[in-house]
């Protein structure tokens, strides 16, 4: 069951503004946020909370909630859908020929990751396919440009890039498999560093260096995630001093001791 657009248009204005991360009900994500030291970002990036269900049920119709995912029907009546994804993450979709662009939302766990249970969900139908951009709305001519596979990921970076005095633009990709190729914001010549796991990560590194983009691998300095290079720079373990130290080091030359050039093997 996919809604048309305008009574999904109708949902996401509603989460908007039920949704504040200042609110009561918003307050055990906006908790979670800010142990995680990236309320600040969340809020600056627009995101949002999913209220109590039963909030939801008095301010959509039982279509309306369906629709978007919100709620499934079942012998025992309606139910929450996925209530553990609780963070909501505004995005903009590319859409057909009638409109440029089209909005929807991504939902996300806070949860641990359980191999079980999608990290991430959308709207029935409503899938995006355009990247999610994030970060100041003029970005420094030297901002590093980084491609990430997870919008926490992508908070966590442009944390980590802030609280050592640099400049950061993420740029998440829905979900690892689309390795999107036409209207990207990466000219020809133009340096952009991909921070996904290959084999996804490598691929699009090799595809748009093919295009004549300037693309170099990037990996967290430590751990699998930037979530995990940021925990330990804010923890102070001795890891995360080696992190920024051994950056330090590397980003005095063309490249970081962490990044890899794919550009010639593409």
């Amino acid at each position: 069951m996919r809604l048309d657009d305008a009574p999904f248009a109708r949902v996401l204005d509603t989460l908007a503004r039920l949704g504040s991360l200042e609110s009561d009900h918003a307050a055990p994500i906006a908790h979670a946020l800010d142990r995680a030291g990236l309320l600040g970002h969340a809020r600056r990036a627009g995101w949002t909370a999913l209220p109590a269900f039963d909030v939801l049920a008095r301010a959509l119709s039982t279509a309306e909630l369906v629709g978007a995912g919100l709620a499934r029907l079942d012998a025992g009546g309606m139910r929450p859908q996925w209530p553990a994804h609780r963070l909501l993450i505004p995005w903009t979709a590319e859409a057909g020929a009638e409109h440029e662009h089209e909005r929807t939302f991504a939902r996300r766990s806070l949860l641990p990751p359980d191999e079980r249970f999608p990290v991430t969900i959308w709207p029935p139908g409503r899938r995006a396919r355009g990247l999610l951009r994030i970060g100041p709305a003029e970005a420094a001519r030297d901002a590093r440009k980084v491609l990430v596979p997870d919008a926490l990921d992508a908070l966590a970076l442009l944390a980590y890039a802030e609280a050592r005095g640099r400049a950061a633009v993420a740029y998440v990709v829905p979900w690892p498999e689309w390795l999107p190729l036409d209207g990207l914001p990466f000219a020809p010549g133009k340096r952009v560093q991909v921070s996904i796991p290959r084999p996804h990560g490598y691929e699009l590194a090799r595809r748009l260096a093919a295009r004549g983009v300037k693309v170099y691998e990037l990996a967290p300095p430590v751990g699998a995630s930037w979530g995990e290079t940021w925990e330990a720079y804010r923890s102070g373990h001795e890891a995360g001093r080696e992190a920024e130290a051994g950056g330090e080091r590397g980003e005095r030359g063309e490249r970081g001791e962490h990044e890899a050039d794919p550009s010639a093997r593409a």
